[in-house]
């Protein structure tokens, strides 16, 4: 049968197939002569090897035609899904029509989550502090008007809360962004050039320093503004005594009377829900305060003339609270700056961030008093440095006891305790469940936060959550 395919140079012996199967019925010998060994190959293999070949193209060609033969049915079935006409019947074309519909429903649901998404991050600002941030970098013009469109509730719906807003200067827009989490504290660093003796600078190193960024340009005038709008002339004006929030159920020998203001000419503060809560402005002097100091005092003049400061005074021992508390820090001289007996101002008007470590005895001494509300206002410390590291964000018994020590002490001098770095290099829930709510539920005075967004959300879900 292959005769018309092999066509053999050497003689072909084949015998008959009647002979025993046993014998070489299907042994026939091809001797191939241009080899020069004799070698001898079957026929049997050379037909097995053509018979699997052929079967293989088969098989192909076979699988090729049934995947056109497949497709060419999903293209066009002309049986019972079909008109006499060969065009697809009602039924046939249901399930397109079925997926047209649920794409454009899924279209339909994709376009309104980004709509409401879109709107969420872009809302319409809801108050003077919102307005202001959404249209900052624009003329100044724009900022008026936003100072203007909400005279008397410019802070409305936001709660303060008593969190400190940690280098400051650093977030998109300084103060505002501070506000609108619902921070009652505020930190600015300062820097001071002789050759620009009017000015403080701010920033956080000297390279970063531009005229742009002072503190009077960023805190000093925008604190300005917002009080004379708060504060604008009103028959309908009377309000509550303002009170600082130095004070707690604990009087000692040396505390201060205070002035609680309860006339309606007590000025109110930035927080439309909270009209008596005062805010803080801290103030860390980067230079030496022999040149730093008095800039500062000078910078702060116009707030102390409108009667926006919370001052004391030493010839009346009285603390009259005001809507702006301003605290020095840094390189900030105790006793030369704060309780130098060559200050001829009448009030005290600047007060001192304390060594919280130094408050924490059991056993107060004269020397352990020397910082109370006549001369301080905050109590801080590096918490890395004070209280040291944790295993797995978790505070040890030890480390635990030794926040509540030192936050009592501040707490029975009239001062708000803090501890800086407490958020640094922590995921936030190591933060949530770890330092932060240690710190809180011993009483910290206030809650340093660079994460201000976790900071309102921690703090507005904690029971109590608001400024004390």
């Amino acid at each position: 049968m292959f005769s018309h395919i092999f066509r053999p140079r050497g003689p072909v012996a084949v015998q008959s197939p009647r002979q025993d199967s046993g014998s070489k019925t299907r042994n026939t010998i091809y001797s191939d002569k241009r080899t020069s060994t004799g070698s001898e190959v079957s026929i049997t293999d050379v037909e097995a090897g053509f018979l699997a070949g052929q079967r293989s193209k088969r098989e192909q060609w076979k699988n090729t035609l049934l995947l056109n033969a497949l497709l060419a049915k999903l293209r066009r079935t002309p049986s019972n899904d079909s008109d006499p006409d060969g065009k697809p019947s009602k039924r046939s074309r249901r399930p397109f029509c079925t997926n047209i519909l649920l794409g454009v429903v899924l279209l339909g649901v994709t376009i309104a989550f980004l709509i409401l998404e879109i709107s969420r991050h872009s809302s319409h600002p809801q108050n003077g502090v919102e307005l202001i941030s959404s249209r900052w970098g624009l003329p100044s013009p724009s900022t008026q008007q936003a100072l203007t469109t909400w005279p008397t509730s410019f802070t409305r719906d936001i709660n303060p809360l008593p969190c400190h807003s940690h280098n400051d200067y650093w977030r998109r827009v300084p103060l505002y962004d501070a506000l609108s989490a619902g921070c009652t504290g505020v930190e600015a660093d300062v820097w001071f050039d002789p050759r620009s003796p009017n000015d403080l600078f701010v920033g956080h190193t000297r390279r970063s320093l531009t005229s742009a960024r002072t503190l009077k340009s960023l805190y000093i005038d925008p604190l300005l503004t917002i009080l004379n709008n708060q504060n604008a002339a009103s028959n309908f004006s009377a309000i509550t005594s303002l009170t600082n929030d130095t004070t707690n159920d604990t009087n000692t020998e040396n505390s201060p009377s205070q002035n609680n203001n309860n006339n309606n000419n007590a000025k109110i503060g930035v927080f439309d829900t909270a009209p008596t809560q005062s805010l803080t402005l801290l103030i860390d002097l980067k230079t030496p305060s022999s040149n730093t100091f008095p800039a500062v005092l000078a910078a702060i003049q116009p707030l102390l003339a409108a009667g926006y400061l919370t001052t004391y005074s030493p010839t009346t021992n009285l603390l009259t609270p005001g809507p702006i508390t301003i605290v020095a820090t840094g390189n900030t001289d105790f006793a030369a700056d704060i309780l130098s007996p060559g200050n001829t101002a009448p009030v005290r008007s600047i007060f001192f961030d304390a060594p919280l470590p130094s408050l924490s005895t059991d056993d107060p001494t004269a020397q352990d008093m020397l910082y109370n509300t006549t001369n301080s206002y905050y109590a801080s410390v590096s918490f890395e440095r004070e209280i040291g590291k944790q295993v797995f964000g978790m505070m040890t018994p030890e480390q635990v006891w030794k926040v509540r020590r030192q936050v009592e002490g501040a707490r029975r001098r009239g001062l708000v305790s803090r501890y800086w770095d407490a958020d640094g290099g922590r995921s936030r829930g190591e933060r949530e469940e770890g330092v932060w709510k240690v710190l809180v539920r011993e009483g910290v005075g206030r809650l340093n936060v660079d994460d201000l967004e976790g900071g309102r959300e921690f703090l507005g879900g904690w029971e109590g959550g608001r400024g004390r």
